[in-house]
């Protein structure tokens, strides 16, 4: 209860100072637009843009990634803001079983690229009143959290990625990224 209790008051203290909204070690934030993606989201400045052939839910396929991370790991409390989408086959996800089948099968295949274990537990969550799927993931030994949520809307599946040190007052911008995510058309 105290632990609670002393990341509640942190978290008050961070957000009455605003010193950890809006700089992400000292990078500014803004409005990602990206009209290929059909989306913007509130990210640190500057995501790269890459595309990579990879097996999904849905078989092999083009997932185009925003990404950004610090040039510095060790100093910064973030190693890595993402989003990704790639095409859904409407057959697919047309109807409401068929959909929650290929999310349910989409986060899990997620949660292997950042262990091998298949115990890591995922939620059913809504993304802007959309249906999705969202895994939280302490990484052992190693300091850090990954925090990953997928939706499926407008025939695409985007996948959003927070990597952070488990031990900094980060929930701000956890939430300014998860939040600010919409779709622009």
């Amino acid at each position: 209860m105290k632990t609670l209790m002393h990341c509640v008051a942190f978290l008050g203290i961070c957000l009455t100072l605003g010193s950890c909204v809006g700089n992400v070690g000292n990078k500014a934030w803004y409005t990602f637009d990206c009209p290929e993606g059909g989306f913007r989201i509130n990210m640190p400045e500057k995501p790269v843009k890459s595309d990579k052939v990879e097996v999904t839910a849905f078989g092999k396929q083009t997932v185009h990634f925003y990404t950004w991370k610090p040039k510095t790991f060790s100093i910064a409390k973030f190693k890595l803001f993402q989003i990704s989408y790639t095409d859904c086959p409407p057959r697919y996800i047309s109807d409401t079983i068929m959909g929650s089948v290929m999310l349910d099968s989409s986060i899990r295949m997620r949660t292997h690229d950042f262990t091998e274990k298949d115990d890591v537990k995922f939620e059913h969550i809504e993304i802007n009143s959309y249906p999705g799927r969202a895994f939280f993931y302490d990484v052992p030994h190693d300091n850090n959290v990954v925090i990953v949520k997928q939706c499926f809307a407008n025939n695409r599946r985007y996948d959003l990625v927070v990597v952070t040190k488990s031990d900094q007052g980060t929930n701000p911008e956890v939430a300014e990224f998860f939040d600010s995510f919409v779709l622009s058309h």
